[in-house]
C-alpha cells in the first residue's frame, strides 16, 4: 500500500537580531582579561608526546561568541599538527541578552541559561571549571 503524504503550512521561523560590529567589539573588550588570564596558565614546557594547549583565544561567528583553545601535537603517529577546540559558545540574542552553553564530552552544546547577562556569563565561567580551559 502507498504511503499518502500531505502539505501541512509551517509559520515563518522568527528572525534573529544581528549583532553589529560596534557590540562584538563591545563584547571582545569585555572578555579580553578573561582570556590574559587563562593563558597565564599555559604551561612553557608541556609534555610534547601528547597534544597540548598553545593558545586560548576567542572568535566570531555569526552570532555566537567562542572560547576556543589551539593545541598542537608533535608526537610521532600524530593526525594533524594542529587543532582547535571550543569550550564555551555565548549567543546574541538581544540587546545585554545572551545564551550560554558549553561543550559536553559527547561534542554536543548543552544551553546552560538563556537570556543572560555578560556578567552573569563571565561569573559562570570563573566559578565552574567545566566552562575553563583544560591545558
Amino acid at each position: 500500500m502507498a504511503k499518502k503524504y500531505i502539505w501541512i503550512p509551517s509559520p515563518p521561523k522568527a528572525k534573529k537580531i544581528k549583532i553589529t560590529d560596534e557590540q562584538k567589539n563591545a563584547v571582545n573588550i569585555f572578555f579580553e582579561p578573561l582570556i590574559a588570564q587563562f593563558k597565564k596558565h599555559l604551561k612553557v614546557k608541556p609534555n610534547k608526546e601528547h597534544n597540548y594547549v598553545v593558545d586560548i583565544y576567542s572568535k566570531w561567528y555569526q552570532n555566537y561568541f567562542y572560547f576556543c583553545e589551539k593545541y598542537k601535537a608533535e608526537y610521532k603517529n600524530r593526525m594533524m599538527d594542529e587543532f582547535e577546540t571550543k569550550f564555551v559558545r555565548i549567543e546574541f540574542i538581544s540587546e545585554n541578552k545572551y545564551t550560554f552553553s558549553y561543550l559536553r564530552h559527547t561534542g554536543q552544546w548543552h544551553v546552560v541559561v538563556e537570556k543572560n547577562t555578560l556578567k552573569k556569563c563571565l561569573e559562570m565561567i570563573k566559578e565552574n571549571p567545566n566552562f575553563q580551559p583544560l591545558y
